[in-house]
């Protein structure tokens, strides 16, 4: 991201979707596949520019079986699945540490996926669930955006409010 654009917008723990708490929490290896609590709204017109993991318990497989997968997915109309496309996926690798970052490399993240427009969703999904022995590790994951021209006409869920609002006398 290093001189590409003039702002970046970070995803994390602390901006999920319908969090009833402070924090959402880590998520674990071992933890069934599906999609996970991490969903984000998308407010104004952005490109994903990366996606990536902090290990918060260090990753230890014991014994590896499977190594986990983790995807970034994105939902064009919040809520429903319907259109559903996956932008990138990540593995998680025996022997990370804790304090480690792991991105997905940039030529993973598809031109046309990682597009995103206000309105439309990002979910972290669990693709493969990790096995071996008595695995353990956790990870936060996020999403670093970056903002792209766009006409609130062009975007289904986007836009202005039109009305005449005197500010001030």
């Amino acid at each position: 991201m290093y001189g590409q654009y003039d702002i970046a917008h970070i995803l994390s723990f602390w901006n999920v979707d319908g969090l009833t708490t402070d924090f959402a929490t880590a998520l674990d290896l071992e933890t069934a596949a599906g999609d996970t609590t991490y969903i984000w709204t998308v407010e104004y017109p952005a490109i994903v520019v990366d996606f990536g993991i902090r290990v918060t318990v260090a990753f230890d497989y014991d014994t590896l079986t499977t190594e986990g997968v983790v995807a970034l997915d994105k939902r064009i109309t919040a809520g429903s699945n319907t259109g559903r496309v996956e932008i990138c996926r990540l593995s998680l690798p025996h022997g990370l540490a804790i304090g480690d970052i792991r991105t997905a490399p940039r030529a993973r993240l598809g031109a046309t996926a990682r597009r995103v427009e206000p309105g439309e969703q990002l979910i972290v999904e669990r693709v493969t669930t990790a096995a071996g022995g008595t695995e353990l590790g956790d990870y936060y994951p996020w999403v670093a955006l970056a903002p792209h021209d766009e006409e609130p006409g062009n975007c289904a869920h986007w836009t202005v409010d039109t009305t005449t609002v005197q500010v001030g006398t």
